[in-house]
């Protein structure tokens, strides 16, 4: 036997067959609850209290019950990692930390066959002010790695498809095409050199720091969000890209919603939509 046949017989015994894509939570004013429906019934929802006097819970996620192949096990191991970084344990000593907030909770947790996509959103306020960072993870199963978003999709269409939906925005477009100007439509081959490795020093969580609008400025930015799983989120309606801060934090962030019509027009051949 080969090795790709080795391979497609170890999938079989290792990945849960789920018969269809499923969104498997509902998200409504902070609650989280796990659907009934299948694909979904070997998750659970776990929540963790802080060690302090506050008597609200501050952290809350989707793990895997049994997880079933190596790309559930990726996932339980990214999360409960995520968690750890919380210091959830670590008590209040001054009676004005109590007023802070670091919260972490589940937006959004899709699978199928060929996909586990989950969102979740920290939120870190003090002093009357907040911002939320949004983190995801794709776990592409038939590897039992991260997604990589043009194994999907064609990067120079989604990069059309956001910087027009951007400058259609009513109230920022105007604000957005002056910042973010092309010289042209973007191709495939404009991402295939990778991330920068200086683009990361332009991006700071979701704040763009870089204040001069150039056109390699835009060409280095969509580069880097688009090439980065983890500003990727996938549902059973298409995919959302984070594309943090582009005007400054006071304008609130951008994220490019990608219908599944429109997912299925840049989907590269023989990718089901959704994936």
């Amino acid at each position: 036997m080969g090795v790709r046949g080795f391979v497609g017989v170890l999938l079989a015994v290792l990945m849960p067959g789920l018969a269809h894509a499923a969104d498997c939570i509902a998200v409504q004013h902070d609650d989280v609850t796990i659907a009934s429906r299948a694909g979904c019934d070997d998750l659970r929802l776990m929540s963790r209290p802080r060690d302090d006097a506050r008597p609200d819970i501050p952290a809350t996620w989707i793990e895997f019950v049994r997880p079933a192949g190596p790309g559930e096990w990726r996932y339980n191991d990214w999360i409960k990692r995520q968690v750890a970084t919380l210091h959830l344990e670590r008590p209040m000593a001054v009676v004005l930390d109590l007023r802070r907030e670091d919260r972490f909770a589940v937006r959004s947790f899709y699978r199928s066959d060929r996909l586990i996509s989950a969102r979740y959103g920290h939120v870190m306020c003090c002093g009357g002010k907040s911002d939320t960072i949004y983190s995801s993870i794709n776990v592409d199963i038939r590897r039992w790695t991260l997604l990589s978003p043009d194994d999907l999709v064609s990067l120079g269409g989604a990069a059309n498809a956001c910087w027009k939906q951007f400058g259609q925005d009513k109230s920022r477009g105007t604000a957005f095409a002056g910042a973010w100007p092309v010289e042209r439509l973007w191709v495939d081959r404009d991402f295939e050199t990778g991330r920068p490795g200086f683009a990361m020093r332009e991006i700071i969580g979701p704040v763009v720091i870089d204040p001069e609008p150039s056109k390699k400025r835009s060409e280095r930015v969509f580069a880097s969000v688009l090439t980065d799983q983890s500003r990727w989120s996938f549902s059973e309606q298409g995919a959302s890209v984070d594309f943090g801060d582009l005007l400054g934090p006071g304008e609130g962030p951008f994220f490019c919603t990608l219908k599944t019509a429109e997912l299925k027009a840049i989907a590269l051949p023989g990718v089901p939509v959704p994936p």
